[in-house]
C-alpha cells in the first residue's frame, strides 16, 4: 500500500488507517494517552519525548508557563497569584505553597513563617501575626501575646520576652514599703540592678521575689533584664527585703547570671530628705579630687572607662557655695543621666549610679550601705564649717562600722584606707 503522506509503498501491516487514509509507520505515532494512531506532523511532543493527539492535549495536558514544555496535568501545579500552570521541575525553588490554604504562589505573594514554611498574603492578613522579635509570620493560634510590651511572639521567641519583663520605664505603680512598727518617714531608697543572663528565667525569678519589677534594658551586656525595687525604708530593706532577695540572687547565680562588668547598680534616694547644704556636701564627696576618685573606683567596683562612660565623677555643674546659696527651692543638681549624682525628675529622687552590677548579696548590701552612710555622713556634717571629703567619709564608716558591716568588710578586704591617694591597679580593681 502507498502512504498517503510520503508516497512510500509498504505492506499493509507496516502502516495504519487514519481518517480513511493509509499512512506508513514512519509517518505516524501512537498517542501516549488514548492509544490512537495519529500523523506525526499533527502529534504534540511532551517533555518526556512521548507524543499525544490534539484531543488529549486539550483534556489532559498543559504547557508550563516557565519552561514552555508540555506536561500531563498530574505533573503540573496551578499558581494562584499568577493564574497559570507550571511543571514540577520549575515549581521547586521558584514557587511556594501556603501552609494554610495549600495553594501555590510566587515569591512576591508569600511570607516566611517562624517554622521556615510559607503563607500567602491573604491568609496572613486574616489568620497570622508577625513575631515582634524575629519578624516571621506566626499562626494566630500559636502566637503568644505579651501584655507588658503589647507584642505577639512566635513559640521560638516567646521565652525571650517573659510576661514579667516590662518595657523600659513602662511600670509606674510603685508603692513605698515600710515595716509596720516604723514611724512616718520621708526617707526611702530603691535600686536598679542590671543583670546579664537567660531572660527565660525572668518569670521564675519574679515569682520568688517580691517588691521588684523587671524591665527591659538594651544596654545590658549579654542580654538579661533590669531588677527595679519598690521604694523602701532602710529597716524594710534589711528586715523584709534582703532575706528573700538573697535567695533570689542565689537562684540567678545558679542559672548562670552575671552582674560584674555586665551592667550597673543605680541607687535612688527620695529627694525630700536633703537640705541644700547636705546636697552640697554630697556633691563635694562624689565630685572630689583625683585621689578621691581612685578610692571610689574601688568602692564602686568600676573601671575608669566605665565610670567615665556611665557615671562620670568629673563634671560637677555647681560649686558648694552655688548650691548652698541657690535661690531655687530645690537646689540644682545635674539632671544629666550619666553622672555620679543626678536629679531624676521622673521619680523625684536623687540617683547615685557609680556602682558596678553584682549578683552577690554581700556586694549589693555593700553598695546600699555605702549610700546609707553617704546620707548619714552628709546629714551629720550638713551645717559644718568645712566641706566633706572622701577621707572624712572613710573615717565615718570606720567609726560606725557596726551600722555598715558589709561596707566596712569590703574596705578591710580591699585595704582601701591604705590606698588613699594611691591609684589602684587594674588587677586590684578586677579582684574587687
Amino acid at each position: 500500500m502507498i502512504c498517503r503522506d510520503c508516497g512510500k509503498m509498504v505492506l499493509p501491516k507496516e502502516g495504519h488507517i487514519i481518517d480513511g487514509e493509509f499512512y506508513c509507520e514512519d509517518c505516524t505515532v501512537k498517542c501516549n494517552e488514548c492509544g490512537e494512531y495519529i500523523l506525526k506532523d499533527d502529534a504534540i511532543e511532551t517533555h518526556s519525548g512521548d507524543f499525544i493527539c490534539e484531543n488529549c492535549r486539550d483534556d489532559y495536558y498543559y504547557q508550563c508557563e516557565d519552561c514552555g514544555e508540555i506536561y500531563h496535568q498530574d505533573d503540573m501545579t496551578w499558581i494562584e497569584d499568577k493564574q497559570m500552570y507550571v511543571c514540577d521541575n520549575c515549581l521547586d525553588g521558584n514557587y511556594y505553597q501556603c501552609e494554610y490554604c495549600e495553594h501555590w504562589y510566587s515569591s512576591s505573594d508569600v511570607r516566611e513563617t517562624y517554622e521556615s514554611n510559607w503563607v500567602c498574603e491573604d491568609c496572613y492578613e486574616h489568620h497570622y501575626y508577625t513575631c515582634g522579635d524575629c519578624g516571621y509570620a506566626v499562626f494566630q493560634d500559636e502566637a503568644y501575646y505579651n501584655e507588658n510590651d503589647e507584642c505577639d511572639y512566635c513559640p521560638n521567641c516567646e521565652g525571650k520576652h517573659p510576661e514579667s519583663i516590662y518595657k523600659y520605664h513602662d511600670f509606674e505603680d510603685f508603692e513605698c514599703q515600710s515595716t509596720s512598727n516604723e514611724d512616718d518617714t520621708e526617707e526611702y531608697f530603691g535600686f536598679e540592678l542590671e543583670v546579664s543572663g537567660d531572660r527565660g528565667y525572668a518569670d521564675e525569678f519574679s515569682d520568688m521575689t517580691s517588691d521588684v519589677v523587671l524591665m527591659n534594658d538594651g544596654s545590658i551586656d549579654g542580654g538579661g533584664f533590669e531588677i527595679v525595687t519598690q521604694p523602701m525604708t532602710r529597716r524594710y530593706f534589711r528586715e523584709e527585703f534582703k532575706p528573700q532577695f538573697e535567695k533570689s540572687l542565689q537562684f540567678l547565680n545558679s542559672m548562670g547570671f552575671k552582674g560584674h562588668n555586665k551592667g550597673g547598680m543605680h541607687i535612688h534616694i527620695s529627694a525630700d530628705i536633703f537640705s541644700k547644704r547636705q546636697l552640697a556636701q554630697l556633691a563635694e564627696i562624689l565630685y572630689g579630687n583625683e585621689d578621691d576618685r581612685n578610692i571610689w573606683l574601688c568602692l564602686s567596683q568600676r573601671h575608669k572607662n566605665e565610670m567615665d562612660s556611665w557615671s562620670s565623677m568629673t563634671n560637677k555643674d555647681y560649686t558648694f557655695d552655688e548650691i548652698v546659696n541657690s535661690e531655687y527651692e530645690m537646689p540644682y543638681i545635674s539632671t544629666k543621666r550619666y553622672t555620679a549624682l543626678n536629679r531624676d525628675t521622673r521619680t523625684h529622687t536623687y540617683e547615685i549610679r557609680i556602682f558596678n552590677s553584682n549578683t552577690r548579696i554581700e556586694r549589693v548590701m555593700k553598695n546600699m550601705e555605702c549610700v546609707f552612710a553617704l546620707v548619714d555622713y552628709t546629714k551629720q556634717e550638713a551645717n559644718s564649717h568645712y566641706k566633706c571629703d572622701t577621707q572624712g567619709f572613710l573615717r565615718y564608716v570606720k567609726e560606725h562600722r557596726l551600722e555598715y558591716p558589709n561596707l566596712y568588710a569590703f574596705m578591710l578586704e580591699r585595704k582601701i584606707e591604705e590606698h588613699y591617694g594611691i591609684e589602684f591597679s587594674e588587677e586590684e580593681l578586677e579582684a574587687a
